[in-house]
């Protein structure tokens, strides 16, 4: 039976009870362990019940959130003893060479011991107050009596909260809630605890220590997510899920944003994903899963403040509105009013996300999840000249606080609300049915002053202004049906989806050639009130794909076989009302993928996949037919490895992705679709819980990354803005004792090789000059406080200091030639929690 299989009859609760005899206890052993039986004498227990005092019995089954990973007995105890309180010996003798279960999730003290002890060979005693470890003797029959046994917790799901930073279970790369150990391809999965104690501020952030990503590719502009993935990426082609459903945007500027405080956590789909989503850039995806309501009364409040003058308070509460818990609620919401590294710059947020979930029956679950966005303020987006920030200036280097725009004339506002649902209903043993459906609505204004140019003296910046109006407005579907079953041998886990999306836009855009210059040596602002602007982009623009796919996860043995096809349709209309003309484009596409892995008993599993995507392109060429869509696929092998004996995910890739059909374009009237650009690359990532109090994160990524044919200068070069290599690693050890009791100390430190940043025509020979932009080391830091050690009346509140860029080191992104930005400086937030 494979782990997935195992999890959906276990449904995180074994209950089992008999008599096993000595001599076919080894041959039940399998069927014992994934029933999550303990072996326990009756007697021994019913008697040590009868002699607890009435106080400790209480103590005894009182419930508490316990996160002991797999190890070694005695640390395991030692670990139970500070998440419960009450104290256990044991013989040293006895615990040589034993190992501990793992015990996750909100349970009683007594039931999380029994999960400890399971298959040790060990039981506990008790005598009053006092809990000791034994060794299990056999009766006189030769047989061992078994004491009925429930353990109850919280197990992993691929929607649901993980303890640590292990996430064992993930349906981005299938749909299904599948173990990633089980997936043929590399997938990444960024934890809320994770995002939390490191106190990433946005979904970019969250990825600065995940493999084969390049997060923060537009330096510290935080208005819009634009991660680079295995090679790929696009400003105007973002890679955002959310829930598995697509984030609906405009052509322009209607980009709407996940806020990172209201997920659960943050997953990363590597290579080409079209079998699964649809259109897609050949890279992968990053799927960001909402919180969701809990079984659990549950809620904290944090108090945020920082550098640029940072206020942030943020809340969370969920829990039953039932006694039968049918009925659950979440209320997620943030308020942030912060300045930024650039002068006469604001971001403010305020955010709301509500969720219910009804569950009428046992196979029947709904949940709804809401969320209103508003952003009064984007933060900096402008742009700066190469020349003073990656190439060295006559005049000195552009500071980093400066501020290309003009507050009197920059506006940024955008407002974004989504209602939706997952639904899902269990027919049967074989068949479920869900659909999940998310409506979204974004409003965008933006008035901008950009970088046009440096001038001929160095220093003084020619600039353009913009205006635009942009409201995007859609619907994204997804119906599937799963049946599980199994043919003789082999297990099937079968998909049958048809998915929908749907998006309306408007953009009214302003633009003007000539705004009043600035000098950046010596910057005066508030002068640009009145600018010429002229029509330049008025259009309405619809866009529907429709994707038929199915899919077939089989088990056979320890091999896993991963096989999927899909077949999209795609149409684009888009009216120019300067013109009064109506363009319509229409694509169709077939994706398919394939993959296989073998799970050894020891926790290792080597695999092998392929898989195709596509991307549409609008426009039409320099003979003036429609543009066909891009194509990519994409060979990975790798090898993963989840160890028995402790909480930990290996992963070791190498891909080879190659896109066809890419669009040159020498300007915008001559458009030739005919490039290609090949990916190559070995990622190592690691998550591990080196002890209950230790967390290591370690990523190695490695992209030699090509364009191989074009009609411009960049053949031969590497795509723009990709790393050739990056590199990362985290550890935080949490003290349990002594002086320094409750202290979390954490850092890490984040490598960015060299990328290319464009082309300058401002070379002698008059050809393009390669803008090479350096490589960058950065270290953070972080201490945690658990204030609760103090006393009782500080109970579930921890203060927490995170600094980034803690050196801070200057250092500069690029886009193009004169589309450049400065990183973010040394950046210090303090935080206050409660938590109960």
């Amino acid at each position: 039976m494979s782990k997935r299989m195992g999890f959906d009859v276990i449904k995180g609760v074994g209950i089992c009870f008999g008599v096993v005899n000595r001599h076919v206890a080894a041959a039940g052993a399998l069927a014992l362990t994934t029933a999550l039986c303990t072996v326990y004498p009756v007697i021994q227990v019913r008697a040590q019940e009868a002699s607890m005092s009435s106080e400790f019995s209480e103590k005894f089954r009182a419930e508490h959130d316990f996160d002991i990973p797999a190890q070694v007995l005695t640390d395991a105890l030692v670990a139970f003893g500070q998440q419960s309180g009450i104290q256990v010996t044991v013989n040293g003798d006895i615990a040589q060479g034993v190992s501990a279960s793992a015990v996750q999730g909100r349970m009683p003290s007594e039931d999380a011991l029994r999960g400890l002890l399971s298959g040790s060979g060990l039981f506990y005693t008790i005598s009053r107050s006092t809990v000791a470890i034994e060794r299990i003797t056999e009766g006189a029959d030769g047989a061992t009596l078994l004491d009925p046994v429930m353990v109850e917790g919280r197990m992993e799901t691929a929607t649901g909260p993980v303890d640590g930073y292990v996430a064992t279970r993930s349906a981005a790369g299938t749909k299904t809630d599948t173990p990633l150990i089980e997936t043929p391809q590399s997938v990444s999965v960024v934890t809320r605890d994770q995002v939390e104690i490191q106190q990433a501020q946005s979904i970019t952030q969250s990825l600065r220590y995940t493999s084969g990503v390049a997060a923060e590719v537009r330096g510290s502009a935080s208005r819009y997510d634009i991660p680079y993935i295995r090679g790929f990426g696009s400003p105007s082609d973002p890679v955002q899920y959310q829930d598995g459903l697509n984030m609906l945007r405009g052509p322009g500027y209607a980009f709407p944003q996940t806020e990172a405080y209201g997920v659960e956590r943050v997953e990363v789909l590597k290579g080409p994903a079209s079998t699964t989503y649809g259109s897609a850039m050949p890279g992968g995806l990053v799927n960001a899963v909402s919180k969701r309501p809990t079984e659990q009364e549950r809620g904290e409040v944090e108090v945020l403040v920082g550098s640029h003058d940072r206020y942030q308070l943020a809340t969370d509460v969920s829990g039953p509105v039932t006694e039968d818990n049918s009925l659950l609620y979440r209320f997620v919401a943030l308020g942030r009013d912060s300045e930024t590294q650039v002068v006469n710059t604001k971001e403010q947020r305020v955010y709301v996300a509500p969720a219910l979930t009804w569950k009428p029956t046992d196979d029947t679950t709904l949940t709804m999840l809401t969320h209103y966005q508003r952003d009064p303020e984007g933060g900096y987006y402008g742009i700066l000249p190469t020349v003073g920030t990656v190439w060295s200036s006559s005049a000195g280097a552009i500071p980093r606080s400066f501020n290309d725009g003009d507050p009197a004339f920059s506006d940024f506002d955008r407002e974004q609300f989504s209602v939706g649902y997952e639904f899902e209903h269990v027919l049967n043993d074989i068949w479920a049915f869900r659909h999940n459906l998310r409506y979204l609505d974004i409003d965008v204004s933006t008035k901008d002053i950009a970088t046009l140019s440096l001038a001929a003296d160095g220093h003084t910046i020619n600039r353009y202004a913009l205006t635009t109006d942009e409201q995007t407005r859609g619907v994204a579907s997804d119906l599937q049906a799963q049946a599980d079953f199994a043919t003789g041998m082999i297990g099937h886990t079968a998909l049958f989806g048809f998915d929908y999306k749907y998006s309306d836009s408007s953009q009214y855009r302003l633009y003007g050639a000539t705004a009043p210059t600035i000098d950046y040596l010596d910057p005066v602002y508030g002068v640009a009130t009145s600018i010429s602007l002229s029509p330049f982009v008025d259009q309405d623009q619809t866009i529907s794909q429709s994707g038929l796919y199915v899919q077939d996860q089989l088990d056979i043995g320890n091999w896993n076989f991963l096989v999927g096809g899909r077949y999209d349709a795609v149409q684009t209309v888009t009216d120019n009302n300067r013109t009064n003309v109506r363009q319509t484009q229409n694509d169709d596409a077939f994706s398919w993928k394939a993959g296989a892995v073998y799970n050894f008993e020891n926790g290792i599993a080597p695999y092998v996949s392929y898989a195709t995507s596509y991307l549409p392109v609008s426009g039409t060429d320099f003979n003036g037919d429609a543009m066909d869509p891009t194509t990519a696929k994409q060979y990975e092998v790798g090898l993963k490895y989840e160890p028995t004996s402790f909480d930990a995910l290996f992963t070791l890739a190498y891909f080879d992705i190659t896109q066809e059909d890419v669009v040159s374009q020498i300007n915008p009237n001559q458009r030739y679709q005919t490039g290609e650009v090949q990916s190559k690359g070995v990622e190592f990532e690691a998550k591990v819980a080196l002890t209950s109090q230790t967390n290591a994160i370690a990523n190695f990524t490695f992209t030699d990354a090509e364009v191989t044919k074009s009609v411009v200068n960049d053949l031969g070069d590497a795509p723009i803005a990709i790393p050739d290599m990056t590199a990362s690693l985290w550890l935080d050890h949490e003290f349990d004792r002594g002086l320094i009791n409750g202290l979390t100390v954490g850092g890490g430190v984040r490598y960015v090789g060299e990328t290319v940043g464009g082309y300058s025509p401002n070379a002698a020979n008059a050809s393009a000059r390669r803008i090479d932009v350096p490589g960058y080391t950065l270290f953070d830091a972080m201490l945690r406080y658990d204030l609760g050690v103090l006393g009782n009346n500080l109970e579930n509140v921890s203060a927490q200091l995170n600094v980034t860029n803690l050196a801070d080191e200057t250092y500069a992104t690029c886009l193009a030639n004169n589309f450049c930005n400065y990183g973010n400086g040394r950046t210090v937030y303090v935080s206050l929690k409660y938590a109960w």
